[in-house]
């Protein structure tokens, strides 16, 4: 295990280096270093259009924290995805591996101040993204039942600027504005082609990724309008970082055929081509808007592997040995007149279909589309702008080297397991304007309304997929008379799919005013307020408020400070979905089916559920700016948000079997199949604090440009209240588990820092940058080994560019560079192998990542 102390004295000594060499390089004249300075998208003077409804506003003047990266800042990245991206640049923005769960491995969970996905609301251009169709029903404990966008679906190539408001802002924006807002600003270039092309691969020799690119500008009609259009491809091999299970290990040495591994551990094997188009055509004084994009993704990873036979390895986690049963209970195919199933007739097993046992393949097709036109102008100085966008997302799952097993030697062993598809329907109209009272300035008076639509739809499976078949459960009856149950899981092994009794096509409408002022009341002192109604058709009306100051008390100091209440409403996937997975519940080696279940389903009743309401919030926040000089920007700031009767998904409810009596007569379809029930509630409320830190020093100096970025994150999420339920039988269940409620606490690592140094110096520049990840507690029931605590780690990044004849760039580079991992896992380790039964070496909430070191090299032009 690492020294806890020793990454951050290294991060604390780059830093300590950085800022020496910052400091004692000769630099010119301070004009011309501010020259360079404004310049950079990044700058402090640079206007924003998130968080204000003022069309002066700069970063620097902004009474909430907010943060800029330009193209060039994610175009230095080892990585083109933009969740990637983000949590390189934004230290709260933590992204988890989430490797064999689900569709959350192929639609990654980010968190924002240790908040799930959904409270944290997306925009592109200003405009409302449509989620992803994906419910984090296996996302993890801090994403458990969330359903957020998919941020994956924007090519960093198209993206012009990010802006990131550190604060709450759902009296501005409304819904799901929590945890902060993500702006994403498309390029608006109305000339050239940028073309360009990456190829790494992870040291470990696997994972070999290749990105093409493509950006185009081009004048649309004679007064400044643009087409600006790009194209991205991308295909990644699949990683692994698993070592062979004990079990398979044993298999090996009795002749068995087996994968090595028999399961993977790693990224998902992947390819996706994405195209986004941005346009603005001016009509006269007025101007038409425009942009949208399609996106299809294809992704593969393994699921658990599935014995042929019962396994026992010499020596388990004690010392003993140990058994593995079979898999899939063997088969009896002769029935008796009464319908029960002769003991001593034919029997079948699954080691027919597969001899070696199986490894299910788990895939997933993903189309993303959306398409928005506005109008926007100005009458009498009055601005308006009136828009219209649409955007869908459906996501199709398949599954291979499996069967099902209720359908015994009649099943397929490939399946299609049904579609989720999310869409939505957004019409907006914002007004603006400015009246002179007699202050600093005039009061900024805006205003609007919002429309939205939307929806959720589960699809069928084939019949296979999800059938329950006559081997379901089978009563054997012996030569003696006694009879013995034997079952078999039904639908496809590994993910049963989409059945009647899941099939979803459910809506829902809402509408939206607010209002939004803010002045300069003197010119150091500026105040702020909004208020939002919003009202939605299954829940009601909801208002909510914002106030912000600042005050400037010299031109090098500042203090700003905002409070607001915020509120997200349930979505109709949270609001509908039914799931059926197969997992492996505790050290038990045999799956059991486990059901989520939407609040209102009558086995969700069962254990308690009731209807789901919105989550609310008060966010506080206050900081300090110091701009001791044009070069040199300092702020720190601090935020509490207190989120109540959060939504996500319960604890495991094991079900009995007087359970099963009592659930078939409420009339739940195949009440025997199920081993765990949980379902979407709204079960506990948690307090978050934290401090943000950011500096940001530009100088030209005498060997070039240079600009040195640290942003550091201290942020700390409590439990505050959790339900407990009473059941008839006189069971009780904390809807929050201990577990989870440890999970929420200490999963992700209190601290977390950034330091970046860029040089531009002739035709070469250097990016380079130091991460740092605090320890964090891997959770987990005493019978599962119990909760571990993983050091913490710094890692490192390089890359080094040259331009060729100024059209031309040749970049290599390292993620990663010394090529670190986490601490492994040392929890009911298996002495043949040093890993637990899984295989999995390292935890996959690892914030470092559990890949290693990756290498890459980048070519681009300009034409």
């Amino acid at each position: 295990m690492h020294d806890s102390s020793a990454p951050l004295v290294v991060f604390v000594r780059s830093g300590a280096v950085v800022a020496a060499l910052a400091v004692t390089m000769p630099s010119y004249a301070q004009d011309q270093s501010a020259s360079a300075a404004d310049t950079q998208v990044s700058g402090n003077d640079l206007l924003i259009v998130t968080g204000t409804r003022r069309a002066d506003r700069t970063v620097s003047e902004s009474a909430v924290p907010i943060d800029v990266f330009s193209a060039s800042d994610l175009a230095s990245q080892a990585q083109t995805d933009v969740n990637a991206i983000l949590k390189n640049l934004v230290p709260s923005y933590n992204l988890q591996r989430n490797a064999l769960f689900d569709g959350s491995a192929f639609v990654r969970p980010p968190t924002l101040r240790g908040l799930p996905p959904d409270e944290t609301l997306v925009l592109i251009n200003g405009k409302r993204v449509h989620r992803s169709a994906l419910v984090q029903v296996s996302g993890g404990s801090l994403a458990a039942g969330a359903q957020g966008a998919d941020l994956s679906q924007i090519p960093s190539a198209a993206v012009e600027r990010i802006e990131v408001l550190r604060d709450g802002a759902a009296a501005q924006y409304g819904s799901d504005a929590i945890a902060g807002v993500l702006n994403f600003g498309l390029k608006r270039k109305d000339k050239g082609l940028d073309v360009t092309a990456r190829y790494g691969q992870y040291y470990a020799g696997d994972g070999a990724d290749l990105q093409l690119s493509a950006n185009l500008g081009l004048k649309l009609g004679s007064n400044g309008g643009f087409l600006n259009v790009t194209g991205e491809y991308a295909r990644s091999k699949d990683t692994n970082r698993a070592v062979q299970r004990p079990d398979a290990v044993v298999l090996q040495s009795q002749g068995y055929a087996v994968k090595q591994p028999v399961t993977k551990f790693g990224s998902p094997d992947a390819k996706s081509y994405r195209f986004f188009v941005n346009g603005e055509l001016p009509l006269g004084d007025d101007t038409l808007y425009f942009f949208g994009n399609y996106g299809n993704s294809d992704q593969v990873i393994d699921f658990n592997y599935r014995r042929p036979v019962s396994v026992t390895v010499a020596a388990g986690p004690s010392g003993a040995p140990f058994t593995f049963g079979k898999s899939i209970n063997l088969f009896y195919l002769d029935r008796n007149a009464d319908g029960s199933w002769d003991a001593n007739g034919r029997t079948w097993s699954d080691a027919t279909l597969f001899p070696n046992g199986f490894t299910p393949r788990f895939r997933s097709t993903n189309v993303d589309v959306s398409a928005l036109a506005g109008y926007k102008g100005e009458r009498a100085g009055v601005s308006y702008d009136l828009s219209l966008g649409y955007g869908q997302n459906r996501i199709k799952y398949y599954l291979s080297d499996t069967f099902n097993p209720s359908l015994g030697p009649t099943s397929p062993t490939s399946f299609y397991d049904g579609s989720l598809e999310q869409r939505e329907l957004n019409a907006n109209l914002d007004l603006r304007y400015p009246l002179d009272i007699g202050l600093a300035s005039p009061l900024n008076i805006a205003g609007g309304g919002e429309f939205r639509t939307e929806s959720f739809l589960i699809g069928a499976g084939d019949a296979a997929s999800y059938a329950q078949g006559i081997y379901a459960s089978q009563t054997v009856r012996r030569a003696d008379g006694t009879t013995f149950l034997v079952t078999h899981p039904v639908g496809s092994n590994g993910f049963p799919g989409y059945g009647p009794t899941s099939i979803v096509d459910r809506s829902r409408s809402s509408y939206a005013g607010y209002l939004d002022l803010e002045v300069d009341v003197t010119k150091a002192f500026t105040l702020g307020g909004a208020v939002r109604y919003e009202h939605f058709a299954d829940f009601g009306g909801t208002t909510n408020v914002k106030g912000t100051a600042r005050y400037a008390v010299s031109e090098a100091i500042a203090i700003r400070g905002a409070a607001s209440t915020g509120f997200r409403a349930p979505t109709p996937g949270q609001l509908y979905l039914r799931n059926l997975q197969t997992a492996f519940i505790g050290t038990n080696p045999v799956p059991v089916q486990v059901a989520t279940l939407a609040a209102n389903d009558p086995a969700a009743r069962y254990y308690g559920a009731v209807s789901l309401k919105p989550e609310k919030s008060v966010n506080l926040s206050a900081g300090i700016v110091l701009t001791p000089a044009s070069n040199f920007t300092f702020t720190v700031d601090y935020y509490n948000i207190k989120v109540t009767d959060r939504i996500g998904l319960t604890s495991n409810f094991i079900v009995t079997d007087a359970d099963r009596i009592q659930l078939a007569a409420l009339g739940v379809v195949d009440p025997n199949s199920l081993g765990v029930v949980r379902y979407f509630t709204n079960g506990f409320a948690t307090r978050t604090q934290g401090v943000d830190i950011v500096a940001s020093y530009r100088a030209v100096t005498a060997i070039g440009r240079l600009t040195t970025a640290l942003a550091v994150n201290y942020n700390k999420t409590r439990l505050i209240d959790r339900r407990t339920i009473s059941l008839g039988d006189g069971r009780t269940n904390v809807l929050i588990d201990d577990v989870r409620k440890r999970d929420i606490e200490t999963l992700l690592p209190q601290w977390r820092g950034v330091l970046t140094q860029t040089l531009q110096s002739g035709p070469v520049d250097v990016t380079a940058r130091a991460n740092y990840y605090g320890n964090f507690t891997n959770n987990q029931l005493a019978s599962n080994g119990g909760d571990k605590r993983f050091g913490s780690e710094v890692s490192f990044d390089l890359e080094v560019g040259v331009k060729v004849a100024q059209r031309y760039r040749i970049a290599v580079g390292g993620e990663n560079l010394f090529d670190n991992y986490p601490d492994r896992e040392t929890r009911l380790t298996f002495p043949s192998t040093g890993a637990p039964a899984s295989g999995f070496v390292y935890p996959d909430a690892s914030p470092l990542g559990v890949l290693g070191g990756f290498w890459y090299l980048r070519a681009s032009a300009s034409f």
